[in-house]
């Protein structure tokens, strides 16, 4: 396991609020991003708020995965609905007060629900994305069993 690990990411500003993020040392594609249209950015561009609030899923998914994997839990499918909620303060500042993560897993029989649920409290908690922010992250999970006609 690794102790520590650098990331370096490269952004140019194309516009009044947008920008390009590269990551070319890891060979990642690059990425469109702009202030949302709530703060006179554009539509249809990905936003650090957008950023944000996917960054905390796609922590916990890949943790839960990882835990999931490392304790032999089958897992046949996941999915998630984030959101994010923003709020001004009286300081008149804004800051995401709130994450709610939606997970949907689906297990392959009942007997494994229960474990799926104690590995995705697991994943919230160690998650390193949630753990490195101030917001109150909240977990509404959804664990199914498969039927023979969608497993």
């Amino acid at each position: 396991m690794i102790e520590s690990h650098d990331y370096y990411l490269e952004l140019d500003n194309t516009g009044l609020k947008t920008g390009t993020m590269r990551a070319g040392l890891d060979g990642l594609p690059d990425i469109d991003v702009a202030s949302p249209p709530q703060f006179g950015g554009p539509a249809g561009v990905w936003s650090p708020e957008h950023l944000f609030v996917a960054s905390v899923s796609v922590c916990l998914m890949t943790t839960f995965r990882s835990i999931a994997e490392a304790s032999g839990l089958e897992v046949l499918a996941y999915s998630d609905n984030p959101s994010g909620h923003l709020q001004r303060g009286d300081d008149r500042l804004y800051n995401f007060d709130k994450v709610t993560l939606r997970p949907r897993v689906l297990v392959s029989s009942e007997d494994k629900v229960a474990k799926a649920r104690r590995l995705l409290d697991k994943a919230e908690h160690v998650c390193l994305v949630s753990r490195s922010m101030s917001s109150e992250i909240q977990l509404e999970p959804i664990v199914e069993v498969a039927t023979t006609a969608s497993a």
